[in-house]
């Protein structure tokens, strides 16, 4: 899953030993089947034996080439230009994005970055207008890796510890109320490594409270360049 008295005697005698040879025979030819047998059986044995070493040897280099795939080593940390400016024309705000890094080594994300993906880090600074409240913060940037198909929101809680050592300071809300300018970093988590990455920058609508006065939904969009 899991019968006449003397002849008769002497017939039962003569039939019982003939009955008892044959078994005999019938004995050593089982015997003798069983040893010619024997080998075929072995061989057979031999052969699944070296089929089932095969196929674990082939499971083995499998493995082997999954774990050097895995192991490929992530590209060397680059910092790139990107020079890029957005002005919001509704809220007054400007937006000056400075530079990137490529290949942030964080090993938080090392698993990450083992299948191919990368951490990249964006510096900005902010200079909020001072005609309106509310805030400039982190959640205004999403980052694409298919060519602008999908945006992704910024991870930089996951990595703040890291970049904080490395110099890195993450960039905080930044309150128009506040004035003045403001620079940080955001941290993107990046499941397929591109040369290039696009990012959006983008602003909700709002209504002005106390008026009928309507903002328009703002958004931009620029290039990370290659490492």
């Amino acid at each position: 899953m899991h019968i006449a008295r003397t002849t008769a005697r002497r017939t039962t005698t003569a039939a019982a030993l003939a009955a008892g040879f044959a078994l005999a025979l019938s004995a050593c030819g089982g015997s003798d089947a069983a040893d010619e047998a024997a080998p075929q059986d072995t061989a057979e044995e031999d052969t699944a034996a070296e089929e089932s070493t095969e196929d674990e040897a082939a499971v083995d280099d499998s493995a082997e080439e999954s774990d050097d795939t895995a192991a490929a080593p992530a590209g060397e940390e680059t910092q790139v230009d990107v020079g890029e400016t957005i002005e919001d024309p509704d809220m007054g705000d400007t937006v000056e994005v400075l530079s990137a890094i490529r290949d942030f080594p964080s090993e938080e994300e090392a698993e990450l970055m083992a299948d191919g993906g990368e951490v990249v880090l964006l510096e900005v600074s902010v200079m909020p207008g001072d005609e309106y409240g509310g805030l400039v913060s982190m959640g205004n940037f999403e980052i694409s890796w298919d060519e602008g198909d999908e945006f992704w929101g910024n991870k930089t809680r996951l990595v703040e510890e890291e970049m904080d050592a490395a110099g890195y300071a993450p960039l905080d809300d930044v309150s128009r109320s506040d004035g003045g300018e403001h620079s940080g970093w955001i941290a993107f988590l990046v499941d397929e490594r591109a040369d290039t990455y696009l990012v959006n920058y983008e602003r909700d609508g709002a209504k002005v409270i106390g008026s009928d006065e309507e903002i328009d939904a703002f958004d931009q969009e620029f290039e990370i360049p290659a490492s």
